[in-house]
């Protein structure tokens, strides 16, 4: 231990010292990994008036309640919740990381009485100790801690972000999937009215002998067929809107939705932009870019490991009694500890820090990659179910007019059954297979625009 008249003076002065030195660092040099841009995507292109995509993306639907059903969302989902306290853990877990680049200063005290059995009385003592202690920083250890503690702090903040995009999909996605089986459910029920009245018809055929019991039993099946298929169209919706329920943090009991069909949802078309703004509009890919960087200050802690630690410290000790503010004593002492021989532990930490960025650096670029697949992928789908959608509306109509001319010619005694069963069966078939169409566009449509980020900008 080295003694001095000021200690802290000449405490001061190595603090000063290290400042100087601490411009040594062992973190490389970041750069971001090399990934193939394409100039554009080949999707199909954006239709005229498409709009950019904004952070309340949803909006573009003009549809009210789903802007109240998100905007609760965004409050109450537990997802967020639980992510917007993982970043409080990452801030704590920095403040506690970049206490190594300060000083730390300890107080502690003592009083004791003795009492003699003779006549001499009793003595007292009370003294108190302050002590200053530093780790000099002269190989960049703490810094490159810190360093990474700060990258793990953004990329908790980028996961939240990633996890807000996913609440706003679920819950865009849920309420359509809510609209599209209310409106699958109305045109079930429709065809089961039609069904009934076909129904009574040819049991009033059969009674007077112009339809065989045949034609009854046939009709009945159809009838029962399609009766069948609401409980299972109903169940599905329950589960749909218990899951909307929870996605806003509420008890699945009793929710609902008021809009009853997706008719009066508006269908947007979106400008996509360039595939270059992904890197920087996308919260997945800069969290993915954070955790790298992160994984890059490690390799630097993990080379400086190998050099000696240096630790300051300074005290002062006062006997309160021997009167207020009286040094009895001060002392100024530093140790240095050097890895000599550590069975190849420092070796071992250098190499799995360099693996563990070797190892994000491919999913980065994957994360790109998969970025722009996922762009691609909502393109071509939207065109493909646009069109879709298109020809089956027209099956729908032109099987309505199939189903009611095969009743007509039924009726005058023209055509058998058959045919009626055929066009009923069809009609019901083709009109179901138009709302799924309906609700693959919209679908399509929120996975673009999540897709592209949400709008949302770090």
């Amino acid at each position: 231990m080295l003694t001095a008249r000021r200690p802290l003076a000449t405490f001061t002065a190595l603090l000063m010292l290290s400042s100087a030195l601490g411009a040594c660092s062992m973190v490389p040099d970041y750069e971001r990994p090399a990934v193939a841009v394409p100039a554009s995507f080949t999707g199909p292109a954006a239709k005229a008036g498409a709009i950019e995509v904004s952070s309340s993306w949803w909006s573009s639907f003009n549809d009210p309640e789903l802007q109240a059903l998100m905007s609760e969302a965004l409050k109450e989902n537990l997802d967020i919740i639980a992510a917007l306290h993982r970043v409080e853990q990452a801030e704590g877990q920095l403040r506690s990381t970049n206490s190594s680049l300060f000083p730390t200063v300890d107080a502690s005290g003592s009083a004791s009485r003795t009492t003699s059995s003779d006549t001499s009385g009793s003595t007292r003592s009370a003294s108190g100790t302050l002590k200053v202690s530093y780790a000099l920083d002269l190989w960049g250890l703490y810094r490159a801690q810190s360093e990474s503690a700060e990258a793990t702090l953004r990329s908790s903040v980028y996961a939240k972000e990633a996890a807000v995009l996913v609440v706003q999909s679920s819950v865009a996605t849920t309420y359509f999937n809510v609209l599209n089986l209310k409106d699958r459910l109305a045109i079930s029920r429709d065809s089961l009215a039609a069904a009934r009245e076909t129904l009574t018809l040819v049991e009033a055929r059969f009674k007077y002998g112009t339809a065989s019991a045949l034609d009854v039993s046939q009709q009945r099946t159809a009838l029962a067929t399609i009766e069948a298929g609401i409980p299972s169209l109903e169940a599905e919706l329950g589960s749909n809107l218990h899951a909307l329920a929870i996605l806003l943090g509420k008890a699945p009991e009793g929710f609902d939705v008021k809009t009853a069909s997706a008719a009066s949802v508006a269908l947007p078309a979106v400008a996509v932009g360039q595939p270059s703004a992904l890197l920087e509009r996308r919260p997945d890919i800069r969290e993915a870019e954070a955790n790298l960087q992160s994984a890059n200050a490690d390799i630097g802690a993990a080379r400086a490991a190998f050099f000696p630690t240096i630790d300051l410290s300074a005290g002062k000790t006062v006997d309160w009694l021997a009167g207020v503010g009286t040094a009895n004593g001060t002392s100024l002492a530093a140790s240095i500890l050097a890895p000599i021989f550590s069975g190849g532990e420092l070796e071992g930490n250098l190499q799995t820090a360099k693996a563990r960025d070797a190892e994000l650096a491919a999913t980065y670029r994957k994360t790109v990659l998969t970025a722009f697949g996922e762009v691609e992928d909502a393109l071509t789908n939207s065109d493909a179910y646009s069109r879709r959608q298109s020809s089956l509306a027209v099956a729908a109509i032109e099987a309505r007019r199939s189903y009611d001319l095969s009743q007509a010619s039924y009726k005058a005694g023209a055509s058998d059954f058959l045919s009626v069963l055929e066009a009923q069966r069809a009609w019901l078939t083709a009109r179901d297979s138009e709302a799924q169409a309906r609700l693959n566009q919209y679908t399509a449509a929120i996975n673009l625009f999540v897709a592209l980020g949400g709008g949302w900008k770090s």
